[in-house]
């Protein structure tokens, strides 16, 4: 195992309401100029006090764009990735009933789902010492000294325990620094997890990034005295306890404005619609569904309607139309989904079209 010399680590537990599913430059804050300039000889652990999603996305994008890690370290703790389709990957109806918040992320990667029993950590380095590789052995080795867990990495860099997925992992390379940051399944709610990403069937054609679909498994169903807090100790213990300065325990810090400055414009620009959605790679949506050859393709670019191409005669001239001026260049969001359910153009069309107006409330289900 190597330790780099000036090591510092930070967790944060990242969540909203207990589930979720994770702009220019700034001087360094307070806190962070104290603890990582003044007295770099020290290793940290950092907790966030934060339970919302976007505030510790927003302090990942910060220290990613602030912090200089040419001879530093830091142990971060993280939601769908960059390059993905929410339309694709979760489903929209599921998470509205359960009030789960959508979140998209800076890295690649697949989709997660995070509640309070998902523990998730980012490793930020220098560009050139990034090491996946070197990071997952560092958790696997904790759990291994701790529990007796015997976890193996695979070839796609999971973390496994008995052939289970318990850690997915992504990462986010810039031109100096770098970071990769990777879940924990500890004592997730898995009927939640999997009813959350239980996907329905929309005729959607897209060229995003797909996930890569595993069987999960929580720590905790092995090992019964296994917690989230507990890793946090453990994990914190483990990367400095070869280090000659004094640790002097975990630091919970606030991620605020004051400590933070520019935090909450970052917090805006991950909750926003235009990040969550807007960013999605275009798609189209083929009505029916089925076998049959569809009647209608729904071309979406950045999330909005771009274009209506009708296959066929059997929706006349007139409703075609009225369709067009509906949903034409409108957001897939809760304006629309309000419009859809308003209108009675579907009305006076066959009767599959209740199910088209049933697919379009759907595709606008979203979560912010």
């Amino acid at each position: 195992m190597t330790y780099l010399r000036y090591r510092q680590i930070c967790f944060f537990r990242q969540f909203r309401q207990g589930k979720t599913i994770i702009l220019r430059n700034m001087k360094l804050s307070t806190i962070a100029s104290q603890s990582f300039h003044n007295d770099v000889s020290k290793k940290l652990v950092f907790v966030s006090k934060s339970t919302n999603i976007f505030e510790n996305l927003a302090i990942e994008d910060w220290l990613y764009k602030n912090f200089d890690f040419e001879t530093q370290s830091l142990l971060f703790i993280v939601v769908i990735g960059r390059h993905q389709n929410p339309w694709v990957e979760v489903n929209l109806k599921n998470m509205s009933e359960n009030g789960v918040f959508l979140s998209r992320r800076n890295s690649g990667g697949g989709t997660v789902y995070h509640d309070t029993g998902n523990l998730n950590c980012s490793f930020f380095s220098s560009r050139a010492r990034y090491n996946r590789k070197s990071n997952l052995e560092n958790i696997c080795q904790s759990m291994k000294c701790n529990w007796n867990l015997d976890l193996t990495i695979s070839p796609r860099e999971d973390i496994l325990l008995n052939s289970y997925k318990v850690s997915g992992t992504a990462s986010k390379l810039g031109h100096k620094n770098a970071y990769h940051h990777c879940t924990l399944l500890v004592d997730v709610d898995s009927t939640k997890l999997h009813h959350m990403l239980k996907v329905d069937q929309l005729g959607i054609k897209s060229n995003s990034t797909p996930s890569v679909r595993s069987p999960t498994l929580n720590l905790k169903s092995i090992c019964s005295q296994i917690s989230v807090d507990e890793i946090i100790q453990v994990l914190g213990n483990y990367y400095i306890r070869n280090s000659s300065s004094q640790f002097e325990g975990l630091n919970f810090v606030e991620p605020s404005e004051e400590k933070f400055p520019g935090i909450d414009m970052l917090k805006l620009s991950f909750s926003n619609w235009h990040w969550t959605y807007g960013k999605t790679p275009s798609f189209v949506v083929c009505w029916p569904l089925g076998e049959q050859s569809p009647e209608l393709s729904i071309v979406v670019q950045n999330g909005q309607i771009e274009r209506l191409d009708f296959q066929n005669i059997t929706i006349d001239k007139e409703h075609s139309r009225k369709l067009s001026e509906l949903l034409l260049n409108q957001k897939l969001d809760n304006n629309l989904y309000n419009k859809i359910l308003s209108s009675n153009v579907f009305e006076k069309m066959n009767d599959n079209c209740a199910k088209l107006k049933e697919m379009l409330l759907l595709l606008c289900l979203t979560s912010v």
